[in-house]
């Protein structure tokens, strides 16, 4: 097995949280910026490459998330090579040993891991971070036992989880996927491993289906054959080998909605590169939602272009798109009353529990709120400061990305932790310098 090859960024425990002061904006935007890759796409592409033993990721996201998912293949057996911008997924090697995989704060890569692990050889722990710590898992370990699985998870079914990895027979499993639609994705990702597939029915609410599309759509690339009915609540999966694919991944619009609210808070216009409007990521509707409240949005050739400010409230239900709370959060707390984000229930189990921080940060800067469990209306609007207002990232990357919005309208902001951001988007600040001027 030839040697990994990658460059390490910011792995959890390499640095200390470092704090940045944000200015507001001195007009009107006028900024053409990039983002990166999507993260979620380049973390299942890894996933299925695995299970394919062997495939290709074009210009993927190289950040601390997919970092720390391609480090635990690696030391699970998987050859990778990350040189640039492609990674190389080979066949694998199982270890002769117990592993220990430490996946930081990473809730996908964890929780892929666990699905394709428990269907293949090998013993492994599966650990990270202490918030990953916090994070739940029960519905997917509770699932993968009804499979068959050899898992055995610290009290609470959560990380630390041990893991005694086999062929799993598969077949028919009924899931509530609860909090998240990571156990389903994870599920799906080790159905072909399994010697009957899986007919998987999921029951009770489906949060975030549009990252199930994605799953599907991976699969099916890399040769799977997987059925599903148009609510993506009915799967099939057959069992059998995938065959190694190459998959370019598109620019992420998780990323790209915090430069759409930039123009949507300050004003201006922001040219958007790597993203399309016709994509299947399900956070493109921040461009719809910014849409009904006055903003434009355009398409032009490799990208978007975005016009505001605001000129109506915010209103949209996040159920199937809780990564664009944040940034629609500063938006709504800009825009004032009238605005309201419901759908959040599912917010406390992110990277922070970002209902309650983005809540947190708002009052700071002046916004009036009524917080619920599901849901957040604005009363009062943010208000401009003369000296910085301290606000809280929670070692969230998109709280921290969030606050720079803000701070475009009610700046300056002092932030605890801007190196927070390096979990999805390590150059963000750079980018965020073009908006600034």
């Amino acid at each position: 097995m030839s040697r990994p090859r990658w460059r390490y960024l910011r792995i959890v425990g390499a640095g200390m949280p470092q704090g940045k002061v944000l200015g507001p904006a001195a007009g009107p935007v006028r900024a053409h910026v990039g983002v990166p890759a999507s993260k979620s796409l380049t973390n299942r592409v890894l996933a299925v490459a695995a299970v394919a033993g062997g495939g290709t990721v074009s210009s993927p996201l190289d950040c601390e998330d997919t970092q720390l998912l391609a480090r635990a293949l690696s030391e699970c057996g998987w050859e990778i090579g990350w040189s640039g911008g492609t990674v190389r997924v080979g066949c694998r090697q199982v270890p002769n040993r117990r592993v220990r995989l430490d996946l930081g704060n990473s809730g996908t890569g964890s929780r892929l891991l666990l699905g394709l692990l428990a269907a293949s050889p090998g013993v492994t722990v599966v650990d990270g971070a202490p918030r990953l710590r916090e994070r739940p898992m029960a519905p997917l370990l509770s699932a993968l036992v009804r499979l068959g699985a050899d898992v055995r998870a610290a009290a609470g079914d959560r990380l630390p989880v041990l893991v005694q990895g086999r062929q799993l027979a598969g077949g028919r499993l009924h899931l509530a996927p609860g909090p998240s639609s990571q156990f389903v994705s994870s599920l799906l990702v080790a159905a072909p491993l399994m010697t009957r597939g899986l007919t998987l029915e999921l029951e009770g609410p489906v949060p975030s289906r549009p990252y199930l599309a994605l799953t599907r759509d991976v699969l099916r690339a890399f040769g799977a054959a997987v059925e599903v009915d148009d609510e993506l609540r009915s799967w099939q999966v057959a069992p059998g080998p995938l065959a190694p694919a190459e998959l370019r991944v598109e620019g992420d619009w998780s990323a790209a909605a915090f430069f759409l609210a930039a123009a949507a808070v300050a004003g201006g216009t922001v040219d958007i590169d790597g993203v399309d409007l016709a994509s299947s990521q399900g956070d493109r509707q921040v461009a719809t939602i910014l849409g009904l409240a006055g903003v434009s949005v355009q398409a032009h050739d490799g990208g978007v272009g975005c016009g505001g400010p605001l000129s109506g409230p915010v209103r949209a239900d996040l159920a199937d798109a809780p990564d664009l709370f944040p940034a629609l959060a500063v938006a709504a707390a800009v825009a004032g009353r009238g605005s309201r984000l419901t759908g959040l229930g599912h917010l406390r189990h992110k990277e922070s529990d970002r209902l309650t921080v983005m809540a947190e940060n708002l009052r700071r800067l002046g916004a009036g709120l009524v917080v619920d469990a599901t849901s957040l209306t604005v009363n009062v609007p943010v208000a401009a400061h003369d000296t910085p207002v301290a606000v809280t990232a929670a070692g969230d990357h998109r709280v921290a990305m969030a606050m720079a919005v803000a701070a475009l309208r009610a700046g300056p902001v002092h932030l605890d932790d801007a190196g927070c951001v390096g979990k999805s988007f390590p150059g963000f600040w750079q980018e965020w310098e073009k908006v600034t001027g």
